[in-house]
């Protein structure tokens, strides 16, 4: 593990993990990993990590520290494992509560969730048919509580083998205690979901509060962090990308680009949408992905939605409530 340009990568379904050394002895693993039960033969993902990392030459009590780039169940389902075996797992401190619940933490957001999608117009035949798949990852993962005395709020550097050091960037968006990961001395990004080779990570419906126990709690606006975190870590020296997913990327500023080009030409299309007047974030959808199948159609309002609070934020549009739900209105 010695030539951080060539990073170690462990594959766990399509999640990537890598495993850093540090100064003071021991591992620094980036993410958790998803827990994938064992089928048909193969072993699961707890079994396979533990192969991989030998490997490597690491044997799992090596692993010191877990950071968790973020609080979703394929970079977090494995913490609650890395806990029981002494290793501290570490996560940005809005995500902390999230890991400590597990499936729980999602479980209090569904509810609002779909409520929301329906204000917003969302028809109950498609928040309906969200229900099962969304309860259900395409890879069966589980997603087990962490004991709280095993986490902790990441520190802001590591101090890494061979004199480098990884800093731990606030990045929210993905979800709000995002991590990114950064070695200066070599450029290398680790990035999570943040920024991905082979899409453009969407924002999510997020309640914080929700997740504290909160019922009523209201939905955070995930994309104007999201926008602002990606516009800083461009400012970074960044010369590869490890991502949470896919290639490592020897040109970051294809990324990037393609990031904000993406959200640009979305902004555009949001915005003329509501020039013919007041539309439900669903009704917007519709307009701009008229052969979305059904079953994507949360995931096309849920970015919709986060245009709508870059328009919002921004003093370019307002929320109006109409016959019990709500629409958006340009007021500039």
């Amino acid at each position: 593990m010695s030539d951080l340009r060539q990073a170690t990568q462990l594959r766990l379904g399509d999640n990537l993990l890598y495993p850093l050394a540090l100064r003071e002895g021991g591992v620094l693993l980036i993410d958790a990993g998803p827990d994938i039960p064992g089928d048909d033969g193969q072993e699961d993902s707890w079994t396979s990590l533990g192969i991989q990392l030998g490997v490597h030459g690491i044997e799992v009590r090596d692993v010191r520290y877990a950071l968790v780039t973020h609080a979703h169940l394929d970079h977090a389902g494995l913490a609650y494992r890395w806990a029981s075996e002494g290793t501290t797992v570490l996560a940005g401190r809005a995500d902390v509560r999230s890991l400590a619940l597990g499936q729980q933490s999602r479980e209090r957001q569904r509810a609002l969730q779909f409520a929301d999608l329906a204000r917003h117009g969302c028809p109950p035949e498609i928040i309906e048919g969200m229900r099962s798949p969304r309860g259900r990852h395409p890879f069966g993962l589980r997603w087990e509580a962490c004991p709280a005395e095993s986490l902790e709020v990441a520190a802001s550097s590591y101090e890494l083998a061979d004199g480098r050091t990884l800093q731990v960037i606030d990045a929210p968006g993905h979800t709000p205690g995002n991590l990114v990961a950064f070695i200066p001395e070599t450029g290398a990004l680790f990035s999570g979901d943040t920024i991905l080779p082979t899409t453009v990570p969407t924002p999510g419906m997020h309640y914080p509060a929700a997740v504290e126990g909160d019922e009523t709690a209201p939905r955070w606006p995930s994309l104007p962090p999201f926008i602002a975190s990606v516009a800083a870590l461009r400012e970074l020296a960044v010369e590869r990308i490890h991502p949470g997913h896919g290639d490592l990327v020897e040109e970051p500023a294809t990324l990037f680009d393609r990031f904000e080009e993406h959200h640009a030409r979305r902004a555009r299309r949001v915005r003329a949408a509501l020039e013919d007047g007041p539309l439900g974030a669903y009704g917007v959808a519709k307009q701009l992905f008229p052969r979305i199948p059904a079953r994507r159609m949360g995931q096309a309002v849920t970015e919709v939605l986060g245009h709508l609070d870059l328009l919002i934020e921004g003093g370019e549009a307002e929320l109006l409530e109409r016959d019990g739900g709500l629409e958006a209105r340009l007021i500039a």
